[in-house]
């Protein structure tokens, strides 16, 4: 799959996680198949810097484990988000997951040097990269406002988005993808019902 096809209009790395999957012609349609799908996604999503180790070196089963492990996770937090979509709180047994998965794994803080200061950064061993999405998720959902995280308004999209608009009054994943779709198609059967009752 190559890189444009994923899609970053969640507004956080966890809701842009679980926009790895999405609709195309009403079918649901999987964006990482494997190990180096993940590897272009973290890429993008500008944290592939975070991971140490030499990926070289992992075996090839070790590198499906963690892939199947961290697709298992995005199933989880899918869930959670839709819970939270619709009830405005976070599944209380999900946390408990959360926090177990969470006690598996370890990562660091380095120091880094930046233009105008110094800052951390959170580093991950190649092994241990499912704590980057455990974590991220985490860091989200304790800082979020539930109101905010919404689903696409197009009832075909499947996509997320953590709203930060001014307002809060965001409706769909993109204008471009389904808020001028969703028009178009309105406008077109008001149209079509009034030529009809002409």
């Amino acid at each position: 799959m190559e890189q444009t096809n994923f899609v970053f209009i969640g507004n956080h790395f966890a809701t842009d996680f679980v926009n790895s999957r999405k609709n195309v012609k009403g079918q649901r349609t999987e964006l990482l198949h494997s190990w180096e799908d993940l590897m272009k996604w973290l890429d993008r999503s500008g944290k592939r810097d975070v991971i140490t180790g030499d990926l070289e070196q992992l075996p090839a089963a070790e590198r499906m484990n963690l892939f199947q492990k961290t697709l298992a996770f995005r199933g989880k937090l899918e869930q959670a988000f839709i819970t939270i979509v619709e009830e405005r709180a976070v599944p209380v047994l999900f946390i408990a997951d959360l926090n177990d998965e969470l006690s598996r794994y370890r990562s660091y803080y380095q120091i880094k040097e930046k233009e105008n200061g110094i800052t951390t950064k959170r580093f991950y061993d190649i092994s241990q990269l499912p704590a980057l999405f455990l974590e991220e998720a985490a860091l989200f959902l304790t800082t979020f406002k539930p109101d905010n995280l919404k689903k696409c308004e197009n009832h075909k999209c499947i996509l997320f988005f953590y709203d930060t608009s001014r307002n809060q009054q965001r409706r769909w994943c993109s204008m471009e993808r389904c808020g001028n779709r969703v028009k178009v198609n309105q406008h077109y059967h008001r149209h079509k019902s009034a030529t009809e009752e002409a």
